[in-house]
């Protein structure tokens, strides 16, 4: 990893400010929405149901602002920066690995303004050990939003590749149960949404709250979508820096 790259890709970065808010703004407004009507006795699945609502929503601003590193790198394409890479010492890794770092720097807001939201206006609360469980889980299961992002970054437009964004976000939101508890869906929709990273991040992160403690499975299962989406992201990356 280029330590100087990644310095002057997170102050280009931050200039655009428009993804940040977006990413913050919005699982705010669902929050607002879903979760404070919600009774304090309420339950779903043995936890709170508005600490529930507070980590899925967290989950989708976190996954917003890691997947938005496409939009940044389908704009370095279009302008030629992947031709200027290959007259530099940086490498295919190190270029991937910083983005994705980038990615998670993002994911870092919207999980931080959400959490201190549910903590003052959802009247949320947990224990030491339990707010950094969950906050971490939930932290690194933005890892395979930013491999999603890098994917589409290479795929996409830089003309589409924001409504494709957006789109994806949506719908692995939907699909996954960011939004709507899977235990409430159709059977059909059960099994879709265990298909999606969305449904395993959150069910990471969410069993940081319960008593059982953390799910290892749903880890692991985070962990490969991570390493497959990952994986393709290089080669990706690798046949866009061919034929620059």
């Amino acid at each position: 990893m280029n330590l100087d790259y990644l310095k002057f890709d997170i102050r280009r970065t931050l200039r655009n400010r428009r993804v940040v808010i977006f990413a913050i703004l919005m699982p705010l407004v669902l929050f607002a929405i879903f979760g404070l009507t919600i009774p304090k006795d309420a339950s779903q699945s043995g936890i709170s149901a508005i600490a529930y609502v507070m980590v899925s929503m967290a989950i989708f601003g976190s996954m917003s602002a890691a997947m938005s590193s496409g939009g940044i790198i389908a704009a370095e394409r279009d302008g030629g920066w992947n031709r200027t890479l290959r007259l530099t010492p940086l490498k295919p890794q190190a270029y991937v690995v910083s983005k994705v770092i980038l990615s998670l720097l993002l994911a870092i807001p919207p999980l931080v303004v959400v959490f201190l939201f549910g903590m003052t206006a959802g009247h949320v609360h947990l224990s030491a050990s339990q707010w950094i469980s969950v906050a971490l889980v939930s932290w690194l299961g933005a890892l395979p939003f930013a491999a999603i992002g890098l994917v589409i970054g290479y795929v996409a437009k830089p003309d589409s590749v924001q409504p494709i964004t957006g789109l994806s976000t949506m719908l692995i939101a939907a699909f996954g149960g960011l939004w709507l508890p899977v235990d409430s869906m159709p059977s059909v929709m059960k099994h879709i949404a265990q298909l999606t990273p969305a449904y395993w991040t959150g069910q990471s992160s969410r069993s940081a709250l319960s008593q059982s403690g953390l799910d290892t499975h749903a880890v692991l299962v985070v962990l490969g979508w991570t390493v497959v989406l990952g994986f393709i992201a290089l080669r990706r990356y690798r046949a866009d820096t061919a034929r620059a």
